[in-house]
């Protein structure tokens, strides 16, 4: 949920205070009071160094070496941009949060998206949150459960998956989507050395169990992907076929899926159609030409094109989770219910159109994104839900092991 910062006793303030508010240093520099070297490690506070020019500095000094006299730490850039600072809450944020400046440069939030229709939402770590959210939740030890797999449902690039699996540590997690991955931003990031502890720092570091100074230097891996639509009760008939005849045509509609999904373009026409403009409609398309770039060649190679290693993956699955999947929310808890494994869905759009039948316990039809989180925890007498640290449609509904 949101972070309680107004709890928090006042830390990073005005310089005046006898002990300052410290972080803990990731590399070595110089000292701005004594002029010596803060080692990784050491703790040091920061403070504004004089203005001799008109582009103010930050200087940063050794614990011991502070006095009342240094000019005050600047205002936090999270704080002002955000209004929340996870590494507040940790202790280990130097700069000042004066409540004051609690939000005072939020940028975008008058930015419209998708030619003025929506409103601009602050999400590119949605991934990272949901991640978290789970290893918190789960544990490592379930996420990571012996020839178990985690279904990533409606998993758009994959990068939720490829998280899991080289950030978590999680060894199988297999994006069921009939888009094509899309891993060239994590990938980047990865090659940047972004994960790495040093980079992270003491705060987030716990949630990269899986990357160590220097991983950077070795490739990361691409989740699995089934590369079709998640229809909860065709892929429970396919995944429990067992007679010569209904495995012959189980792996027929598989491979009919397979084909249809390489039929689907995704394009700007569709997201016109959005609710929030935050993730991709399907529109039939009978030219559909794809990237063949280094990137869309290793993700294309993870398909799983094998009906026999397609029903393995479902019958192995110990946890399906949906991240703003669309249509694909109630097809989720279907599965999950049908195969009684947990479920984790953080629900997205409404389409009350196209599932006029959608109602509450009390008769009323799902019309609104409210409606659609009271619908998927009615669907679960265990269903729990939760509220995550991301803007826009932040409710996660899950159910425990």
């Amino acid at each position: 949920g949101n972070l309680k910062l107004l709890a928090m006793p006042a830390l990073g303030g005005d310089r005046g205070e006898a002990t300052p508010q410290c972080t803990i240093s990731r590399y070595e520099h110089m000292c701005g009071v004594c002029k010596s070297n803060i080692l990784p490690g050491d703790r040091m506070f920061c403070f504004e160094s004089d203005a001799t020019t008109n582009k103010k500095s930050i200087c940063w000094g050794h614990e011991s070496c502070h006095n009342t006299n240094l000019p005050p730490p600047p205002t936090c850039r999270h704080w002002m941009r955000l209004g929340r600072c996870p590494s507040l809450q940790a202790g280990l944020c130097a700069f000042s949060h004066n409540e004051d400046a609690r939000g005072s440069a939020a940028t975008n939030l008058d930015k419209k998206r998708y030619g003025g229709r929506r409103n601009y939402i602050r999400n590119q770590h949605k991934n990272s949150v949901l991640r978290i959210f789970l290893m918190q939740t789960y544990g490592i030890d379930y996420l990571n459960q012996e020839n178990g797999v985690i279904i990533d449902a409606a998993g758009g690039k994959g990068e939720l998956a490829w998280e899991l699996i080289n950030l978590s540590g999680v060894k199988d997690c297999v994006v069921v989507d009939p888009r094509q991955l899309n891993l060239s931003l994590v990938q980047t990031k990865w090659k940047k050395g972004l994960f790495e502890p040093k980079r992270t720092g003491p705060v987030f570091s716990k949630w990269y169990p899986a990357c160590e100074d220097g991983c950077k230097m070795r490739q990361s891996k691409s989740p699995r992907h089934l590369r079709c639509f998640l229809d909860g009760e065709a892929c429970v008939e396919f995944m429990n076929a067992a007679s010569e005849e209904d495995v012959h045509r189980a792996d027929d509609w598989y491979q009919n899926q397979l084909i249809r999904a390489k039929e689907i373009s995704w394009t700007s026409k569709g997201l016109t159609q959005h609710e929030d403009g935050t993730s991709n409609h399907e529109e039939e398309a009978t030219n559909n030409v794809e990237s063949k770039s280094s990137e869309t060649i290793e993700t294309a190679e993870s398909e799983i094109s094998s009906a026999q290693e397609a029903r393995s993956v479902l019958q192995k699955s110990h946890l399906i989770v949906g991240l703003h999947c669309d249509q694909a929310a109630g097809e989720i808890v279907d599965f999950a219910s049908a195969k009684n494994i947990p479920w984790c869905v953080v629900p997205c759009c409404t389409y009350s159109e196209m599932f006029s039948c959608r109602k509450l316990a009390d008769g009323t039809r799902v019309t609104s994104y409210d409606h659609l989180v009271q619908w998927l925890q009615e669907r679960d007498p265990r269903a729990k839900v939760a509220t995550l640290d991301m803007e826009g449609k932040n409710k996660v509904v899950y159910t425990l092991p």
